[in-house]
């Protein structure tokens, strides 16, 4: 079986590192999206285009979309490529709310910070202005949601604070969007969680991946 792991902006491949071990039954696609593509790209429909023109021939069990990759996920699924199960990971489909706008926890800041920020730093270098705005500022991704058939599973990081009671008012997402999507949680983890605690990401993946 195989998995199509979609890293999020800023970001490469090597986000996946950690959790790898844990998917070693699968065969995996986790591509890196080319600067050329990244550079000239002003709406995510654009990366989605190139992953389709890659990976469109392929059978998957799922896509595993981190944020942006999340995004790109629901496109392609509403392109029409064979996606099985879609996984949105810290995936925002409209600006959350403050608690959900973390990139990892302080102790794990301490020990993947110097893995993890230099990435961001260099891999933004080459994201075109357009992009980054449309996933920064007054987005709404949640019609994605719409027209496909797929379960969708979205999974956060619980950001340290398992028993927080406004995490789901905090997403600011509308009832239909919530309703659409199972959800879940990692605990102690934020938007990193694939390199905070794949453990703990890997126990939810395997009930999204398992035979029903």
């Amino acid at each position: 079986m195989r998995l199509l792991l979609l890293p999020g902006a800023h970001c490469t491949s090597r986000i996946w590192d950690r959790l790898r071990p844990y998917l070693k039954d699968y065969e995996i696609d986790a591509p890196d999206y080319p600067h050329d593509i990244t550079t000239m790209a002003e709406r995510p429909e654009a990366i989605a285009a190139w992953v389709y023109e890659c990976f469109h021939d392929r059978a998957y069990r799922a896509v595993i979309g981190h944020s942006l990759g999340g995004i790109l996920a629901l496109q392609l699924a509403h392109d029409g490529m064979n996606l099985g199960r879609i996984v949105l990971l810290d995936t925002n489909l409209k600006p959350a709310g403050p608690f959900y706008r973390n990139l990892m926890t302080p102790a794990h800041m301490e020990t993947l910070g110097d893995l993890v920020l230099p990435m961001l730093r260099e891999e933004g270098a080459f994201y075109n202005p357009g992009l980054r705005s449309a996933l920064q500022k007054s987005f709404d991704y949640t019609g994605l949601l719409r027209g496909i058939s797929q379960p969708v599973w979205a999974i956060y990081g619980d950001r340290g604070v398992p028993d927080y009671a406004d995490r789901m008012q905090d997403l600011l997402l509308p009832e239909d969007a919530l309703q659409r999507m199972i959800l879940r949680f990692v605990p102690d983890a934020c938007h990193m969680m694939m390199l905070e605690n794949p453990e703990g990401l890997y126990r939810i993946l395997w009930e999204v991946l398992r035979d029903e």
